[in-house]
Order: C-alpha cells, then sequence, then structure tokens
C-alpha cells in the first residue's frame, strides 16, 4: 500500500493491453485508454463490498514509456472494518 495513506494502493502495468490496440490522436496524447481497466477495477472491488475510487495515471519512464499506475483509494469504512476482521484473528 502507500507510504503516505493507509487506504492507497497502486497497481503498475508496464504495458496496458488496451492501450496496445487503441491509436489516440496526436492533439489527445494525454489521454490514458487504460482509465477503462480503472473502471474495472473499481467495479470489482465494489461487487467485493470494498467501496473504492479508482483512477488510471501516466507513469512512463525511459524504459517504459507508456507505463500505468491504477491509484486505488479505499474508503475509510473499508479500512475500518477490515482492521477489525484481523484482530480477530
Amino acid at each position: 500500500h502507500s507510504s503516505s495513506a493507509n487506504n492507497e494502493y497502486m497497481i503498475s502495468d508496464n504495458e496496458p493491453l488496451v492501450n496496445h490496440y487503441i491509436s489516440v490522436p496526436k492533439e489527445m496524447n494525454q489521454l490514458n485508454c487504460a482509465a477503462y481497466v480503472a473502471g474495472i477495477i473499481e467495479g470489482v472491488c465494489d461487487g467485493c463490498g470494498l467501496k473504492a475510487a479508482v483512477s488510471a495515471h501516466n507513469g512512463g519512464t525511459e524504459m517504459w514509456p507508456g507505463k500505468t499506475v491504477f491509484l486505488i483509494r479505499f474508503e475509510e469504512g473499508v479500512v475500518e472494518r477490515e482492521g477489525l476482521l484481523e484482530a480477530k484473528r
């Protein structure tokens, strides 16, 4: 999880498959089509009872120019609930 917040987690994808097959016009070069995948991740979390907001961020490097970082921010209630469950173990 994130070092700055206990409710944030990050998933890195060096070459998201959805970005590989979609051509983006030059004037829209900041568009990250992996935002679609962020929506899928958010839906899965929500379906499992883990309310979260998920966003996709361009994290390109020289080695991985198309790298995407998915930032998952769970609601505080989720973190509290998981903490209570962990304490009972």
